[in-house]
């Protein structure tokens, strides 16, 4: 057997509740603690071996094992010589560990955590990743961002109606909050619906937004009344040479009635001037329901909005690593090797039909590199290389 079977047993972990928590079978676990057979019917042998590791680090009592007893993480997959390792009598709560400790605080599944004996290998005081985001200056933003960035500013200026489109991390939300603090520096109101559910968005509660947000009158009673509210005060406004945007973030979520409503705010003028921008941020299935051979009833709406999809860092990996690990005191050089970079873009590369598309998002590279440095503080390597990141 190998050696990772005996840590289990001294920490008190059956191989049962092993099995749950790597979603295998019972007969998989006990074949690769007696054999050192992986099951390659279920992942690869790397996957295995860096959830496992990963498990060991992130739990107290079999990291604490490995100290203990002097042993390398590398060492619970050499064969088991028979030796009796120091552990604690007491009974040990891996169970409860395993299965849910309310004493520990899961982080969210799409955030890869950078564990404390990395900082400390690294020789770092802070996560990069986490907390990142406090003021305007810990915004970075790529040549993409900017541009869709400007994209977003013009909208709201000159009466524009744009979808800026965008997986999990790829920014939206940053971006979201670049954009209003600016407008609102220049004195442009933004107009924010409130309403959780965007499913839920209505003609009735778009117009009560714009009037509630752009003045101090209540809203009217009948959908009538207040859009002649809404188009009084946008009007005055305007007279004024006061601007302002209406920005639905999660538009993805919002429904073809709500679609058709937008277009005719779209259409509010004050002669040939637009009385109000629209700003629609979302997830990839905006870009469905902004397709108009699926979507042939709302097309006079979908011809319309101006559309641009949120694209990978490419070039700019280097520059955004370099601006996160600034706050931790730490240049980028002392972490990573320079050929990381191309290796990053080349890791996070999706195949779709027959194209290359990047999807090194933020949220992506944050991970990556994440795990990358979990697994260099592991092997105690100095540096995160190239060969991590492919391998990672």
């Amino acid at each position: 057997m190998i050696l990772l079977k005996q840590l289990l047993i001294d920490c008190c972990v059956t191989q049962m509740d092993f099995a749950r928590t790597l979603e295998l079978s019972i007969q998989n676990v006990r074949l690769l603690l007696l054999h050192g057979q992986y099951p390659a019917k279920h992942t690869t042998k790397s996957h295995m071996v860096s959830v496992i590791e990963t498990w060991v680090v992130s739990n107290p009592y079999p990291l604490n094992w490995l100290r203990t007893n002097k042993r390398g993480m590398e060492e619970i997959w050499h064969e088991y010589d028979g030796t009796r390792y120091a552990h604690k009598k007491k009974d040990i709560p891996i169970k409860a560990l395993l299965l849910g400790d309310p004493l520990i605080i899961n982080p969210r599944k799409d955030i890869e955590m950078i564990l404390s004996l990395t900082l400390k290998h690294f020789k770092m005081f802070k996560n990069p990743f986490i907390n990142d985001v406090n003021k305007p200056r810990d915004i970075y933003l790529s040549s993409e961002h900017r541009f869709l960035k400007e994209m977003m500013l013009d909208a709201a200026k000159f009466g524009g109606f744009v979808a800026v489109v965008g997986g999990v991390g790829s920014g939206k939300s940053v971006m979201r909050k670049a954009v209003a603090e600016q407008l609102t520096n220049d004195g442009l109101k933004v107009v924010y619906p409130l309403i959780i559910d965007k499913s839920r968005i209505s003609p009735s509660s778009l117009i009560d937004a714009i009037v509630m947000d752009i003045s101090d009158e209540l809203p009217r009673q009948s959908l009538e009344q207040k859009t002649r509210q809404a188009v009084r005060l946008l009007k005055a406004r305007a007279d004024n040479g006061m601007r302002q945007v209406l920005m639905i973030e999660e538009a993805h979520n919002i429904d073809k009635r709500a679609f058709k409503a937008l277009k005719q705010i779209f259409e509010l003028e004050n002669g040939y001037e637009k009385l109000i921008g629209i700003i629609l941020i979302g997830q990839p299935e905006l870009l469905k329901k902004l397709d108009e051979v699926g979507n042939a009833d709302i097309r006079e709406v979908i011809r319309r909005i101006a559309t641009a999809e949120i694209e990978g860092l490419g070039k700019d990996v280097k520059p955004y690593l370099e601006h996160k690990f600034r706050v931790t005191g730490k240049k980028v050089e002392d972490i990573l090797d320079d050929d990381v970079y191309d290796a990053i873009n080349t890791r996070l590369e999706r195949a779709q039909g027959r194209k290359k598309i990047n999807r090194s998002f933020p949220l992506s590279v944050n991970n990556l590199v994440a795990r990358a440095m979990n697994t260099a503080a592991r092997m105690g390597e100095g540096k995160v290389t190239a060969d991590l990141i492919l391998n990672c």
